[in-house]
């Protein structure tokens, strides 16, 4: 298993000389295993990705794309992915399953006019969707992947990808697990979490054992700590984490490497470096704690302190 990011960014892309090492794409990642090429999120970083793959002598004629939720910073590169424009590619999108809308019109709406003067039927790549939901596993080829629910605005999904040669846990947007609960309801916010009911707070448990099993003795775990904990108490109603309470899922879960992902776009890279910095500090014993940065790579047994 090869992984490359490609975008690290929360909210909307940004650029800055401030931000040039840790980069100010949005979320997105590849994953290279079993012949695939497996790629999480849509965001900006999206380009950049396309862009290299159709580099490549053989580019990729299959290519999965796994979707977390279809928040703007997560589907703003779909459009702009070059291997789309490949008669000879094939692209499985898989998404999460909602009431509102399907997965296929939340994108062609996205495409569409007023906001791109294109539609889907313009695409010459051939694709195919497909809704999935929480507590789903399925396979793509010899990777395993499995599905849970995040803590965030609309929901979300978080995904583990596993096979003989590593295994990757991606969670870029979610919310703690004490507070705010997050389902298809806009939150009203009126300056202080509202109290949970019972049935709230087993949710609440329930969804943070879920990620924690998903996280369970993951190489690496990619996980939102767009906040800190200041940030988060002013905004717990935004369904982000800070980078202790990612901390804290990675020791539980036994993670060999959490990589703090999501990054606020105001964040600066020595802000980030500090924030690395007093995490590792904290860390249980052997529990590697870095922020992702783009164009960083992971390879079983490759990292280099």
């Amino acid at each position: 298993m090869i992984v490359r990011i490609w975008g690290t960014r929360g909210s909307y892309p940004v650029a800055r000389a401030d931000v040039l090492r840790y980069g100010g794409n949005t979320t997105c990642v590849e994953v290279r295993a079993g012949g695939r090429c497996i790629v999480l999120d849509a965001g900006t970083g999206m380009r950049l990705l396309g862009t290299a793959l159709e580099s490549e002598p053989q580019p990729p004629q299959a290519i999965d794309l796994l979707i977390t939720h279809t928040h703007w910073d997560h589907i703003i590169g779909f459009p702009f992915f070059a291997p789309l424009t490949r008669r000879n590619c094939e692209i499985q999108v898989y998404g999460l399953r909602r009431t509102q809308s399907s997965l296929r019109t939340t994108i062609a709406n996205a495409l569409s006019d007023p906001l791109l003067p294109m539609d889907l039927e313009d695409l010459s790549a051939r694709l195919h969707f497909h809704e999935i939901h929480e507590g789903l596993g399925f396979e793509l080829g010899t990777v395993r992947v499995t599905a849970a629910r995040a803590n965030h605005p609309y929901r979300a999904l978080a995904y583990r990808l596993e096979t003989d040669e590593g295994i990757l846990t991606f969670i870029p947007d979610t919310g703690p697990f004490h507070t705010v609960l997050f389902g298809d309801e806009r939150i009203v916010w009126n300056g202080s979490p509202q109290p949970n009911s019972a049935a709230e707070l087993q949710t609440l448990a329930s969804m943070r054992a879920g990620i924690v099993e998903i996280a369970r003795n993951a190489d690496w775990m990619l996980f939102d700590a767009q906040f800190t904990d200041d940030q988060y108490a002013r905004f717990p109603h935004w369904g982000h984490s800070t980078a202790n309470q990612a901390r804290e899922i990675a020791e539980e879960a036994g993670v060999g490497e959490l990589l703090l992902f999501h990054h606020d776009p105001h964040r600066s890279d020595d802000e980030l470096d500090r924030i690395v910095a007093e995490q590792q500090a904290l860390a249980r014993p052997g529990l590697v704690v870095r922020a992702a940065h783009e164009g960083l790579e992971l390879r079983r047994g490759s990292y280099i302190p």
